[in-house]
């Protein structure tokens, strides 16, 4: 079912928010497209966050991209600090957002020289292994319900072959800024840890 918002974000923070105009996201057509296709299922909790569970949905897309971001494509993406992944989402979730996901390298390497502002480990918007133990980047689940199976053929990643992932103990992904070795071969991990963290938002 192809779903249309409107999204008002407030961004308080004193982080730059940057903007972009994706385009198509998987399944065509506006911002919308493609979210929230493959929902992440309840049994992917995350233990050491609490069995905590992503489950929000974007009610609305930003219109417009307002005073200080920087437009791109069909999306908005600010920079929203160190935290652990649940309190990464969440706060993300109150601007009508998720953890940043690329939709292929092009998104990410533009998000990466635009948006990221240090050289460190971030976390990525796939959350889960649906087969735990596979190092297949499609066989995760996104906050935002986009189509991992799909993305991942454009995107082209996988976990580190060293680094075990699944839907429980170790459902989260990294990738570090301007590192050729983790930019398309993500890290483990439990989860809370504080990492930074890129908020995405559709535009409506």
């Amino acid at each position: 079912m192809l779903l249309c918002f409107v999204l008002l974000i407030g961004v308080t923070s004193a982080a730059n928010v940057i903007c972009t105009d994706y385009g198509k996201d998987i399944g065509g057509g506006g911002a919308f497209d493609g979210y929230y296709v493959r929902p992440v299922p309840t049994n992917c909790r995350i233990r050491h966050l609490g069995n905590w569970s992503p489950q929000f949905r974007i009610k609305t897309g930003q219109p417009q991209c307002m005073g200080g971001w920087k437009k791109w494509k069909n999306k908005c993406y600010i920079e929203a600090g160190h935290k652990h992944w649940r309190d990464g989402e969440q706060h993300c979730n109150r601007h009508q957002a998720h953890i940043f996901q690329p939709n292929d390298r092009e998104e990410y390497q533009w998000v990466e020289q635009n948006v990221m502002r240090h050289n460190d480990w971030h976390f990525m918007g796939s959350i889960c292994n649906s087969r735990p133990g596979s190092k297949n980047v499609g066989d995760f689940y996104t906050a935002s319900g986009e189509d991992m199976r799909e993305i991942n053929k454009k995107l082209n990643a996988r976990v580190h072959p060293g680094h075990t992932t699944d839907n429980h103990n170790l459902p989260c992904m990294l990738t570090h800024r301007n590192n050729n070795s983790w930019r398309w071969q993500y890290h483990h991990s439990h989860c809370n840890e504080g990492r930074k963290i890129i908020c995405e938002a559709p535009t409506g």
